[in-house]
């Protein structure tokens, strides 16, 4: 099997874990909090955007990277979900859509940096110097 093959079918396995990762989140926020499920997929896009951003300073293989980065982090996070339930959210309470909206979006910046931070940090511990994204 070629490297490309095997980055491929690594990229598939990481979105497949990273999507249903996502979805158990989900079906545990719509059993916990019905009424405010939504805010799993703030919770996911956070945490996929932390982890992206910590492993961006990490020295990984092409094959890591799809799996963790392009496959996992982009199963597991979701902007048409995030999309819809916007919109969903506009049309009941504008002022509860437009904290959503904006939050989200400063949250998930947030977290890239975190992240980011996080893995300098970690690499400066090691005596490393980090890759930077």
């Amino acid at each position: 099997m070629q490297a490309g093959t095997r980055t491929f079918l690594a990229v598939g396995l990481g979105g497949a874990l990273g999507t249903g990762a996502r979805v158990g989140l989900s079906l545990a926020a719509l059993a916990q909090i019905p009424e405010h499920a939504f805010l799993a997929t703030l919770l996911a896009n956070i945490l996929g955007a932390a982890l992206i951003g910590y492993l961006s300073t990490r020295a990984l293989s092409v094959r890591a990277k799809g799996f963790w980065m392009t496959g996992f982090c982009g199963g597991f996070t979701t902007f048409s979900l995030f999309s819809l339930e916007l919109l969903t959210l506009v049309e009941k309470s504008p002022t509860v859509a437009l904290a959503y909206g904006s939050g989200s979006l400063a949250l998930w910046v947030l977290a890239v940096w975190g992240g980011v931070r996080f893995g300098c940090w970690k690499s400066a511990r090691s005596g490393s110097p980090p890759p930077r994204p």
